[in-house]
C-alpha cells in the first residue's frame, strides 16, 4: 500500500490541484487491497512500479498513454500522444508477390477538394492482413498513356490537380488488372478478385449540387456508375458503408499492430503483428501512422479547458482507410467457398 504523505493523505487517495488551484482528491486503484497489494514491478515505459493486478491491466492496453489515463487518473496523458502504436520491426515488410487466392479488399476515402485516397489489403489463410498498395495522387500528379494516375506521399498543395472520378476508376482498373507488373505470382499474371470495397459514406453528400441545381449523382453513385461500364468494369462494383467510430477504430487498429514474439524459420524469436504493411508501396500510410497525434493544448488553452483528446486532422486519409478495413471484419475466405448470388428485395434486408 502507498505510505501516507502530504501528497498521499490516505492509501489510494491522490491529491491534485487543477489550473484553478482547486484541490481534487482522486481515488486510485490502490485503495482496493486486492488490486494494490503484492510485489511491485517497475515498468520503464511509464516509469511506475505496478502491482501484479495493475501490471496485468497494463499489458492488456494497446498504448501506455491509455493506461496512464484510465488507471493512473492522468487525464492529460494522451495530449499530443501518437494515436497508433506502430512497431516498425513487427509490422513493416518488404513487398513480395501476393498469391491470387488471398482475400483482397479495398477502401476508399473520397473528398470534395483534395485527392481521393485508396488502400488495398489482402488477408492470408491464417487471418493476417497485408496492406500491399495505396493510391494517393497528390504532389506532381500526372497520367501515363495507359490511364494510370501517379503521385507521391506528401501534403496537398493549394493548386492541387482536379482529378475526375472516371480517372480514378481507370487507374484502379489498371492497378487491379494483369497489366500491372505487381499482379504476378509464380511467373503468371492475373486480374485481382476484390472481395469487398468499403467507402466513407460521406461520399453520398459530395457532388450533389446546390438547392437551385438539378439533382446530380453523388460521388458514390458516380464511382459505381463507372465501375460497371464495360471499359472500366471492376470486380465487386459496389461499396459497403464504413464503420466510422473513431475510438473503436483506433483500438481495433492498435490491437492488430500489437507486436508479439514468434519463432522464425531460423529458430530465433522475432516480433510480429497481425497487420503487415509493405514499406516500399505504402509510404503515405506509414507516414500517417507515425504522425497522427492527439491534440496538444497550449498552456493558455489548458487554463481554460480540459484535455479534449481530439485528433489533429492533418493527412489522415490512409489511416482512415486502415480503420475502415480493420473494422469490416477482414477475414480470409476460401476461394472454394461458393459466393451467394442472392440479392435482397430492398436495401438493408438480410437473413
Amino acid at each position: 500500500m502507498t505510505e501516507m504523505t502530504p501528497e498521499f493523505p490516505h492509501p489510494g487517495i491522490r491529491v491534485h490541484k487543477n489550473a484553478h488551484d482547486i484541490t481534487v482528491l482522486r481515488l486510485h486503484y490502490e485503495a482496493d487491497p486486492e488490486k494494490g497489494d503484492g510485489g511491485k514491478v517497475f515498468v520503464p515505459e511509464i516509469e511506475r512500479s505496478l502491482s501484479p493486478w495493475a501490471l496485468k491491466a497494463f499489458k492488456q492496453m494497446t498504448a501506455p498513454e491509455l493506461f496512464m489515463r484510465e488507471y493512473e487518473i492522468e487525464a492529460e496523458a494522451t495530449q499530443g500522444a501518437k494515436i497508433f502504436q506502430l512497431d516498425e520491426e513487427a509490422t513493416l515488410e518488404d513487398s513480395f508477390p501476393i498469391p491470387p487466392e488471398w482475400t483482397r479488399r479495398m477502401s476508399l476515402d473520397p473528398h470534395p477538394s483534395v485527392p481521393h485516397a485508396f488502400l488495398w489489403c489482402a488477408t492470408d489463410p491464417w487471418g493476417e492482413r497485408w496492406y500491399y498498395r495505396e493510391l494517393w495522387p497528390s504532389l506532381s500528379c500526372f497520367r501515363f498513356e495507359n490511364g494510370r494516375l501517379t503521385g507521391k506521399a506528401g501534403p496537398c498543395l493549394e493548386n492541387e490537380h482536379i482529378i475526375r472520378i472516371k480517372d480514378y476508376v481507370e487507374t484502379v482498373k489498371w492497378l487491379e488488372s494483369s497489366e500491372n507488373p505487381e499482379n504476378e505470382c509464380q511467373g503468371k499474371r492475373f486480374d485481382e478478385n476484390i472481395h469487398a470495397r468499403v467507402i466513407d459514406y460521406a461520399a453520398r453528400a459530395f457532388g450533389k449540387g446546390t438547392n437551385d441545381d438539378p439533382e446530380q449523382p453523388n460521388f458514390q453513385q458516380r464511382y459505381e456508375m463507372y465501375m460497371v461500364m464495360p471499359e472500366t468494369r471492376l470486380t465487386c462494383p459496389t461499396f459497403n458503408d464504413a464503420k466510422k467510430d473513431h475510438d473503436v477504430g483506433f483500438e481495433t487498429v492498435n490491437a492488430g499492430l500489437k507486436a508479439h514474439l514468434t519463432l522464425g524459420n531460423d529458430d530465433k524469436r522475432k516480433k510480429r503483428s497481425r497487420i503487415h504493411i509493405f514499406r516500399d508501396r505504402c509510404q503515405e500510410l506509414i507516414y500517417e501512422l507515425k504522425n497522427n497525434r492527439r491534440e496538444q493544448l497550449t498552456p493558455t488553452q489548458a487554463l481554460a479547458k480540459d484535455p479534449t483528446g481530439k485528433i489533429v486532422p492533418v493527412r489522415k486519409h490512409m489511416t482512415d482507410n486502415l480503420r475502415y478495413i480493420e473494422m469490416s471484419n477482414p477475414i480470409y475466405i476460401s476461394p472454394e467457398r461458393p459466393k451467394s448470388t442472392w440479392r435482397p428485395q430492398h436495401a438493408g434486408i438480410a437473413y
